[in-house]
């Protein structure tokens, strides 16, 4: 979907984070990656260009996962990254398989303390688990990771507001723009309409939805 690639302009401005919670990992050589919620692929792709690793992504939303086939393709990384049509509360990988399980695209879907849960059988020994979560929804478990059998690595915290500064209020200027440039496309108008609300949400207060990227390894 074309309108994809407005929205993720925007999106790409948060890279910065993804690459600096990338670095407080150890070295790891050529790691398997998997991304929860990959979308149309812009933090498993740069990923991929970060590690040197293999990298799974997995969504249910076939459209992001076109568009992420597609750059795929054009970027020639068919031998290193792949996207999956796979829910998140069925996946189907063997335990024990990767390095790295790293998500960024499933806040709200799952629980925190669910996703510690569900997620460690998929790490390797001492492997490591990144996720991207709102910070007030993931504090209880972050304070409790042993029970969950892992230890905090790391933290990555946005700037309070960064979610506004840098995502939700350049989007807000273009829309206008996409609305009539899209407006003729219904799924186009629907994606649109979702940003919107969320545009409005967090514009009321950009505090609450302060997020953090929590680096945890399996122990």
């Amino acid at each position: 979907m074309v309108v994809l690639e407005e929205i993720e302009q925007a999106r790409e401005t948060l890279l910065k984070y993804t690459r600096e919670a990338f670095f407080r990992l150890p070295t790891l050589m050529k790691p398997q990656i998997l991304d929860i919620g990959c979308g149309s692929g812009v933090p498993a792709l740069e990923l991929a260009k970060l590690s040197d690793g293999k990298v799974t992504g997995i969504d249910t939303d076939q459209s992001c996962l076109d568009e992420f086939s597609r750059k795929i393709k054009a970027k020639q990384l068919a031998k290193r990254v792949k996207a999956i049509n796979m829910s998140v509360f069925d996946i189907k990988f063997p335990d024990k398989f990767f390095d790295v399980v790293w998500s960024e695209g499933v806040i709200g879907t799952l629980s925190f303390d669910k996703e510690l849960k569900q997620w460690r059988r998929l790490l390797k020994h001492d492997g490591y688990l990144v996720i991207h979560y709102q910070q007030k929804c993931a504090a209880d478990a972050v304070s409790n990771l042993p029970q969950y059998g892992y230890n905090l690595a790391d933290t990555v915290l946005l700037p309070a507001d960064a979610w506004w500064t840098e995502f939700y209020k350049p989007l807000e200027e273009k829309m206008v723009f996409l609305l009539q440039k899209y407006g003729g496309n219904s799924d186009a108008l629907k994606l649109l309409m979702q940003f919107q609300k969320e545009i409005d949400m967090v514009r009321k207060c950009p505090e609450a939805f302060r997020t953090a990227f929590y680096i945890m390894k399996k122990t």
